[in-house]
């Protein structure tokens, strides 16, 4: 069969040289459109065409299959059935959805599949019907209703879907999910939801009161969920964490309120303006639990990326700086950056011992705005980090790193400060135990000016011990971990931390309990993980400036 070109060549000749030739080539030229089947008839008096028998159009980067097809050469309207054992099936630009029929027009381009459902990406997408259009038409729903006009020849397909339901959860009864009336999708874009409804199984979390827009672009997420907290000082907290995306850049926003009558939020933008060179602006309202305020808490800066070096800058106002001097010492404090330039170089391969290595410098002016009396002081610092993880025999796993920093400081008294931290460690598993030990080393030679700058001598063994409860189901899992921090010089117990982590499928819920056993500064938290989704975490309980460091990193 030769390809129809539209408009200009009639269907009856694609007839006439499918009969010649049943195997038809599936290439398709630019503008042309192709119609196979298994058997073709045509009635040359009303150019209606009935295909049947795995029958196929091709549109550009539009495909339709469907059991039985018509087809009206006049008006160009194409109709596609499903059959009770197979269903009509569209695909454009790699996305698949499926439906009981298809009425598609295809001098316009627009056409609507009843009952469909399929996946976009990761998402899984069902509805009442879905509109396919050229992406011009979907900016709005009163545009995507206009019919009659011409498309342009080239321009991209969207799908405006109905009553639909997203998730990225493959269960029959999904974990969460989002409801919206209408979700238009622009392929290997993004996809738009119209005010969604966000339900955790069957219940209603929340009403979403703008648009919420997920991108589908591997270099972007665009993103939206509730955020629920509780705080000693601040009562109990509800908000919402969301981000959006455009080509060049993103922007990110995160709001609570809490019960005490606290409000905080933090908003990022970033946009790159050139090839490695992006620019960043936020603001942050935070609150301060050892004065008891909250404050805006201004930050910009820019940054440079070139073969794995990186060049930035930035400024800061009032930041609440957490630093964990020791294990279970975490102290608080506010400072400006004005400003701080650094820079790093990429990871560097030692082929002998197979380590990695880097180098880094910075250069800043700092004012510590809580207990500092003088204006700013300067300081300037460069060092190395070394990393690695020696051969060894199956089920162990040896590690080591250490970073050395040496910063000089434009003050009459604490002038210099060195700083070498050393840390080696092992990972190993025996049946359901997996067990995880590090010994850290802090050498510090010399003082800071600013106080938070000031670094401790560390001496302490960590360890860690992670049951993996049995079950059948490997999507159903328990995990318990119990981790303890002992200082040798103190010789005392530092921090305890317990966890339970619970894998429901798609879904990942873990809560934390840490007691500091030598300040008495405990905390505990509750977060759900999404998989398979950017920036799927959200925090259900607990507070993100006591997140827990790692002491297993490597």
């Amino acid at each position: 069969m030769r390809p129809l070109r539209r408009k200009f060549v009639p269907l009856c000749v694609a007839l006439f040289f499918s009969l010649l030739s049943p195997d038809v080539s599936r290439a398709v030229e630019d503008g042309e459109i192709r119609l196979d089947a298994d058997s073709i008839s045509y009635d040359e008096s009303s150019g209606m065409a009935v295909a049947e028998g795995s029958a196929r159009v091709t549109d550009g980067e539009l495909w339709v299959t469907a059991p039985r097809m018509e087809y009206n050469n006049s008006s160009q309207l194409l109709t596609a059935f499903a059959s009770s054992a197979e269903r009509v099936v569209l695909f454009t630009e790699g996305k698949r959805v499926e439906g009981d029929r298809l009425d598609y027009d295809l001098a316009t381009r627009k056409g609507t599949m009843a009952k469909p459902g399929g996946k976009v990406d990761l998402y899984y997408v069902e509805g009442s019907a879905v509109d396919v259009m050229p992406r011009s038409k979907a900016s709005s729903r009163r545009q995507a209703a206009v019919s009659g006009d011409v498309a342009e020849e080239n321009e991209d397909l969207a799908a405006v879907w109905k009553d639909a339901v997203c998730t990225t959860c493959g269960l029959s009864h999904p974990h969460y999910r989002l409801k919206s009336q209408t979700v238009i999708v622009y392929p290997g874009d993004k996809m738009i939801l119209r005010r969604a409804k966000v339900y955790a199984g069957r219940f209603l979390v929340m009403i979403s009161p703008f648009d919420i827009t997920i991108s589908l672009r591997k270099d972007r997420a665009d993103y939206i969920f509730p955020r629920f907290g509780y705080d000693a000082a601040k009562g109990v907290g509800v908000g919402i964490s969301s981000g959006v995306g455009w080509r060049d850049g993103s922007l990110a926003l995160d709001f609570i309120g809490w019960s005490e009558g606290i409000f905080e939020m933090d908003a990022l933008a970033v946009h790159q303006i050139a090839a490695g060179l992006s620019v960043y602006g936020g603001m942050r309202r935070e609150y301060d639990r050892d004065f008891n305020e909250t404050e805006w808490r201004p930050r910009w800066g820019a940054s440079y990326a070139w073969k794995g070096w990186t060049l930035s800058a930035g400024w800061t106002k009032r930041e609440l700086l957490s630093v964990e001097r020791r294990a279970g010492e975490i102290s608080r404090y506010e400072l400006e950056r004005k400003p701080e330039i650094s820079l790093s170089s990429p990871w560097f391969d030692e082929k002998v011992a197979g380590s990695r290595f880097r180098i880094f410098a910075l250069w800043g002016s700092y004012k510590d705005t809580r207990w500092s009396e003088s204006d700013s002081y300067g300081r300037t610092g460069f060092g190395f980090q070394i990393t690695g993880e020696p051969r060894a025999r199956e089920g162990f796993i040896p590690f080591y790193n250490a970073t050395y920093q040496h910063f000089m400081y434009d003050d009459d008294i604490f002038d210099s400060q060195k700083v070498l931290d050393a840390k080696v460690g092992l990972l190993w598993q025996s049946g359901n135990f997996d067990f995880s030990t590090a010994y850290q080393k802090q050498w510090v030679w010399g003082k800071s000016p600013l106080s938070w700058d000031n670094y401790a001598e560390r001496d302490e063994l960590h360890q860690e011990i992670e049951f993996r409860v049995p079950t059948k189901n490997p999507d159903y899992s328990w995990k318990l971990a119990l981790r303890a921090a002992y200082d040798i010089a103190d010789e005392e117990l530092a921090e305890m931390v317990y966890k339970v982590s619970y894998q429901h499928h798609c879904l990942v819920w873990d809560a934390v309990f840490r007691d500091d056993v030598r300040s008495g500064d405990d905390w505990m938290g509750l977060r759900l993980s999404i998989k398979d989704i950017p920036h799927g975490n959200i925090r259900l309980f607990g507070d993100s400036n006591n997140d827990l460091s790692d002491p297993f990193a490597h």
